[in-house]
């Protein structure tokens, strides 16, 4: 459980304290001026200024963290985040390329009700913050090695926040009709052949570990010599060590965001 508390899951959602945010300035093309501190974002824009308090930081802070607030009785996902691949501030993923031209715009994207909640639903454990135990395993009084998910429903368990390959993603190729699909491992691993062929033996803790960090890329080897030859017949793949690096390779769906593609395929 030590271990758990110290993972990314663990971390992916926390009380806005101005990590990566305080002190810094951005000017957008558009003229707004953002300068945020401990405790939120002031805004000035055609010589008038204002200042938002933010709630929450979204994010483990491994790719990015974006700041979520409340105002005029919803919530509003910030329309700037931090990136750890510059330690800077950009536009957040989704958000209108075109600069602002309101306060409004300026501050964010405001949020229905029922996407604030799958937000929070998935970046935290009942009120705590944070992917906890609970979480996967259940509200149970026993040890959660007593209560823990079946091997061949662990792709399902993660895809309620990881996405599924649900309608939008229907396809043989998501990453093709939609670049963005990338960011979600289970449409691309549940679309692979590997997948589909391993009759449950390949899923998400084949290579993760969710109590903690991810294992070792000399264990992704492993984990496909399982099912294929160690030595390539004529015509397979002559390499016999980084299968990950040719076979799913890492895009960039968005500035400073690089994931790796999961629909294992010959590249």
């Amino acid at each position: 459980m030590a271990e758990q508390g110290r993972s990314r899951h663990a971390q992916t959602l926390k009380a806005y304290d101005g990590e990566g945010f305080a002190g810094k300035r951005l000017v957008e093309r558009g003229g707004a001026v953002y300068e945020f501190d401990t405790r939120g974002v002031r805004i000035e824009r055609g010589g008038k200024s204002r200042f938002y308090a933010i709630d929450w930081l979204f994010g483990a802070g491994h790719f990015a963290r974006t700041p979520v607030l409340r105002w005029g009785g919803q919530w509003v996902e910030q329309r700037l985040s931090w990136y750890a691949e510059t330690g800077k501030l950009s536009l957040s993923p989704g958000h209108p390329l075109r600069p602002s031209s309101t306060f409004e715009e300026s501050l964010g994207v405001r949020q229905s009700e029922r996407n604030a909640e799958r937000c929070f639903g998935c970046h935290k454990t009942g009120d705590r913050p944070g992917v906890h135990c609970e979480s996967c395993h259940g509200a149970q009084g026993e040890h959660p090695a007593k209560a823990g998910i079946r091997r061949d429903r662990s792709v399902e368990a993660c895809a309620v926040c990881h996405r599924s390959p649900l309608k939008e993603y229907a396809s043989a190729t998501p990453e093709v009709d939609d670049p963005m699909s990338i960011r979600f491992a289970p449409v691309g691993l549940m679309a692979s052949r590997c997948y589909q062929k391993s009759a449950g033996r390949l899923d998400c803790v084949s290579c993760h570990d969710p109590h903690g960090k991810e294992k070792a890329s000399g264990n992704h080897d492993g984990v496909c010599r399982s099912c294929h030859v160690e030595r390539a017949r004529p015509g397979e793949c002559p390499r016999s060590a980084n299968c990950a690096g040719c076979h799913m390779p890492k895009g960039k769906p968005a500035p400073y965001l690089e994931f790796t593609d999961h629909r294992i395929r010959r590249p």
